[in-house]
Order: structure tokens, then C-alpha cells, then sequence
């Protein structure tokens, strides 16, 4: 079965039995979290519950995210963690930045990393340098972190989210830039909104974007509905398959048919599968 990174689902590690919960999930990934879901006085007692649930059967692996490195437990979460070896789950980063990246490589550790861009600095470090400053051992991604990058340069939320329009666009071209996997959008706060958590995914959908964070299980079902391809969308593609085909100039729906447009159909039949 074909892994899928639509929506990915929190979980405080406060609460274990959210956290197995999250797991029988519909969400296609879930993240255990150390970080901004569980206050300070609970930060030691939440590592002990990760370590004692990694220590039992799980249905699935999920991704855990950890403090942040400049913190006094972010090593932590990461070495104890480390320590279950073929059995660790994948990896949440918060606030990356390049200084991040350079203590991810001097600790060594491996693995499948999602690296959150919260604030300005990260931002410009990911668009700017080699790709060896970006250089982790495993498999790397990016995602956004929206609420922390308003915080950190002072913008305003808006309804249409127009503030985020730049930093959203800057991260899928880094993600395309470093060859990495479709990054994954920020988190709508408000469970009851729908409207506005579908008005988000599209707008994150179209502009690259490959999944949405979500932060309860009622979100799921309107984010997996934005990331499927329509019906009409479906039907389009197989038109142009089909028309490809053919010899000679070919037009669907009044629009040539030429490369990039089979491509397009092609990437849309293969996420409907």
C-alpha cells in the first residue's frame, strides 16, 4: 500500500490515550507531540510516556516532534528517542533553521525528518547556501508553520491568509529547489470552522503544497476531500490521455494538448489512485 501525506494528525504526549487514538485514526500520518502541546512541567513525564509507548506494539509508526534544539529538552527528546534504533519513529522538527540543521548533523541520528519553517531566519536559510547545509542523514521534508511565523514577524491574520501567500510559495520552491517531497501546510487552530480549513488546504493545495497538519480528527475528512482529485478533474485527465494519443494537434476543452498538460494529467489520474 502506497503511504499517503494528505493530512497529518497531532497528538499531545500528555495524553496517551489520544495518542493511540490518533493512531486508529483515518489520518494518513500521525504526530506525537512533545512540543507545543504540552506545557513545561510536563515536558520530562510526556518524554517518559513516549519512550514507555514506543516500548509497546504499535498499529502504526508515527512521526514525533520534539522540542526545539535550543531548548533544555530538545537533545533529550532526540537521544532518547534515538536509543529504540530500527523501532524510533520519524521525526518532527519545530523553528528549523540552518543552525537546527547543523546540530541535526553533528548528533548524527537518521531517519525521516520534517523539518517546520516558523520563523524568518529559517525561511531565508532554506533558500539560501548548499544543499550540504540542508544535508541529514535520511529522508528530509519541509512544513510550515504559520502561527509562529506571524508571531515572529509581527504580521496580521487575514481571512484570505494573503500574509502567508509568500513565505508559502518560497517554502514549495525550496522543497523543489532541494528536490525534497511536497512540504506540508500550516494548521487552521479552529476545530469548527470547516469553511475556513477547506478555503486553507485549497489554497495550499494550489500552490504546491502536499498535506495540511490538523490538530483534531474532525479535520480530517475535509482536508482528504480538498487533496482528491475532482471528478471533473478525473475526467479532464483521461480526455487528455486519450487525446495524447492521437496524431497530429490535439485540443481538450478548447486548450492544446502539449507536454506539460499529459503531465498534469497523468499526476492527477496517479494521486486518484
Amino acid at each position: 500500500m502506497i503511504e499517503r501525506y494528505r493530512t497529518w494528525l497531532y497528538a499531545p504526549l500528555d495524553h496517551p490515550d489520544r495518542c493511540l487514538r490518533a493512531l486508529t485514526s483515518d489520518a494518513d500520518q500521525v504526530i506525537w507531540d512533545l512540543e507545543d502541546a504540552v506545557d513545561e512541567s510536563s515536558k520530562e513525564s510526556a518524554r517518559e510516556t513516549l519512550t514507555s509507548l514506543l516500548g509497546t506494539s504499535l498499529s502504526r509508526t508515527p512521526w514525533v516532534r520534539i522540542n526545539g534544539l535550543d531548548t533544555p529538552w530538545g537533545l533529550k527528546d532526540l537521544q532518547s528517542v534515538a536509543a529504540f534504533g530500527s523501532k524510533a519513529p520519524r521525526w518532527v522538527v519545530p523553528k528549523a533553521s540552518r543552525k537546527t540543521v547543523q546540530t541535526l548533523q553533528s548528533v548524527g541520528i537518521g531517519g525521516q525528518w520534517l523539518l517546520i519553517i516558523e520563523t524568518a531566519e529559517g525561511l531565508l536559510d532554506i533558500l539560501n547556501g548548499p544543499v550540504q547545509a540542508w544535508d541529514i542523514p535520511g529522508e528530509v521534508r519541509l512544513a510550515f508553520g504559520s502561527l509562529d511565523y506571524r508571531n515572529d514577524i509581527g504580521a496580521q491574520e487575514t481571512s484570505d491568509e494573503s500574509e502567508l501567500l509568500m513565505p508559502r510559495s518560497l517554502i514549495v520552491l525550496a522543497s523543489r529547489r532541494w528536490r525534497w517531497d511536497p512540504p506540508i501546510d500550516a494548521v487552521i487552530p479552529s476545530i469548527h470552522d470547516t469553511e475556513a480549513l477547506r478555503d486553507s488546504a485549497s489554497r495550499g493545495r494550489s500552490l504546491g503544497f502536499g498535506g495540511k497538519m490538523i490538530i483534531h480528527p474532525r479535520q480530517i475528512l475535509p482536508v482528504h476531500q480538498v487533496y482528491e482529485p475532482t471528478a471533473q478533474e478525473i475526467a479532464w485527465a483521461h480526455e487528455v490521455i486519450s487525446a495524447s494519443q492521437s496524431h497530429g494537434t490535439v485540443q481538450v476543452e478548447g486548450a492544446m494538448v502539449d507536454r506539460p498538460v499529459v503531465a498534469r494529467a497523468r499526476q492527477i489520474l496517479a494521486d486518484a489512485q
